[in-house]
């Protein structure tokens, strides 16, 4: 797919790369060294249930685990340790600081200590330490595909259909996740795609503005109506409806048609890659070549959206802050955050990130606790907006991946903008982007470069209709060679 470079742009890229995978079992969490009682003797269950009193005391959090089904929480002193990236970003450092301290405030036996890993090479880091048996207890991976079949990855089924709170995250996020039937991960936080509305755009064409409400048919139309190509000026960018339209306009699918079994590249994909030909080929969206830009903006590397040349850009919920600085100071342009228009579904796509516990880790019960309250939890999520706001972090870009109204209202409250807070109203029904999950997804991406598979579409060489039935069966062949190479 075409992509654009701009000086001031920041991209970004999700570095698919070698990690971890499978080992030890959740089930075996409940017989782990740290939840046995020691002692034979009289004096010996004397001081086991002073300990017990003791941790009852400092808020161990045993009951509400025992309540919920959980082993519960260990009493002896305990390390557990934790890596994740994006530290370089404004506020990560404090939210993680605030996590952290808050699970040790709450299971005082339990020192967690940070491992640092280079945010670039993060692959080798792992890598260096899976070498030395010295992975963290808690991690962050770009693929955990990759991660199982290294064998780093600790399954952890059993203990995301015991715990409650799991009930809270995106059904779809682990419906997706689920790898011949079983999680090895677990969403940390997502990034949703978003539309950036052009508000100087509307004005400029006698535009009204769409509701916040909005439909895909509508912005289809929108899009054409608004489009003047004659000025340089285009209805849209990133015409990549084959991404979402699985999610839009099916209950089950993401990307690809994957939905946590197979791919479908069915009809609906078909529709999504003939609408991106049909709006490149009438000037809805802009596709300038480098003369184009040359011309029109001064340079033939020039990032059109990034000059206000689209009245509506898809992006992800990272490059708010992007717009809200560079691009509104290049373009003079107003722009306005929404959600993405409604398919039939009713679904919207999201980048998610996850983390794995280490298939390594002496402490399986107390590292799900811990991934817990650094990843995807109530608590995760509530520090980390307090992180923020210490920090004075303009725009959240990484949101929840649960339901919870307490977490969602913290996030509501950040921003007195509108259109945000609109848009954070409709995050109800999120699919995410499955590249990390899904089996076979690496192995297919290197099948389709090196048939030049999207280039040969892109130059109209082959249509989307003859390819699908194809691409179908190639994806679920590599899922299938991926899922019968898994290790035992």
């Amino acid at each position: 797919m075409k992509r654009r470079i701009t000086a001031f742009a920041v991209v970004f890229t999700l570095i698919l790369t070698s990690f971890t995978a499978c080992g030890g079992k959740a089930k075996d969490a409940a017989n782990h060294p740290g939840n046995e009682q020691t002692g034979v003797n009289d004096d010996g269950k004397e001081e086991a249930k002073k300990d017990e009193d003791a941790n009852a005391e400092e808020g161990t959090g045993n009951e509400e685990a025992e309540e919920s089904g959980l082993p519960p929480m260990t009493t002896e002193k305990i390390t557990l340790s934790y890596a994740c990236w994006g530290l370089g970003e404004k506020g990560e450092t404090e939210a993680k600081d605030k996590q952290i301290a808050a699970f040790m405030e709450a299971y005082p036996n339990i020192t967690v200590e940070f491992v640092t890993i280079d945010q670039p090479t993060w692959d080798e880091g792992l890598t260096t330490l899976a070498a030395t048996g010295s992975l963290p207890d808690v991690f962050g991976v770009f693929s955990v595909t990759n991660a199982i079949m290294n064998q780093w990855a600790l399954e952890v089924t059993e203990f995301a259909e015991t715990d409650p709170d799991v009930k809270e995250i995106y059904p779809s996020m682990l419906d997706i996740s689920r790898i011949d039937g079983k999680l090895y991960s677990m969403p940390w936080v997502m990034f949703p795609q978003l539309v950036f509305v052009n508000k100087t755009l509307f004005e400029k064409y006698n535009e009204p503005l769409p509701s916040y409400d909005w439909t895909i048919d509508e912005f289809i139309d929108i899009a054409t109506r608004i489009s003047h190509p004659e000025d340089f000026n285009f209805g849209t960018s990133n015409p990549i409806y084959n991404d979402y339209f699985p999610a839009m306009y099916s209950d089950t699918q993401s990307m690809r048609g994957w939905d946590g079994k197979n791919y479908a590249f069915d009809q609906t994909w078909i529709d999504a890659m003939n609408l991106r030909y049909d709006f490149i080929d009438n000037g809805v969206c802009e596709w300038a070549t480098p003369e184009q830009k040359l011309q029109w903006l001064g340079d033939e590397a020039a990032w059109p959206p990034g000059y206000g040349r689209s009245a509506m850009h898809w992006d992800w919920s990272w490059t708010i802050a992007v717009f809200e600085d560079a691009v509104k100071a290049q373009s003079g342009c107003e722009f306005l955050y929404y959600p993405q228009p409604k398919g039939p579904s009713g679904k919207q796509m999201a980048i998610v990130d996850y983390s794995i516990i280490s298939a390594t880790t002496e402490h399986p019960r107390e590292a799900w606790e811990l991934q817990k309250w650094v990843t995807w939890g109530r608590e995760a999520c509530l520090n980390r907006m307090e992180g923020y706001q210490e920090a004075g972090v303009p725009v959240v870009s990484r949101m929840p991946v649960i339901s919870n109204e307490e977490v969602w209202k913290a996030v509501s409250d950040y921003t007195d903008r509108k259109d945000i807070i609109e848009t954070y109203k409709r995050l109800v029904d999120i699919v995410p982007n499955p590249g990390s999950v899904a089996p076979g997804w690496n192995e297919f991406n290197i099948w389709t470069d090196e048939n030049t598979i999207w280039g040969k579409l892109d130059n109209r060489e082959i249509t989307p209709a003859e390819i699908a039935d194809t691409l179908t069966e190639k994806a679920n062949e590599f899922k299938e060679q991926w899922i019968a190479n898994l290790p035992q």
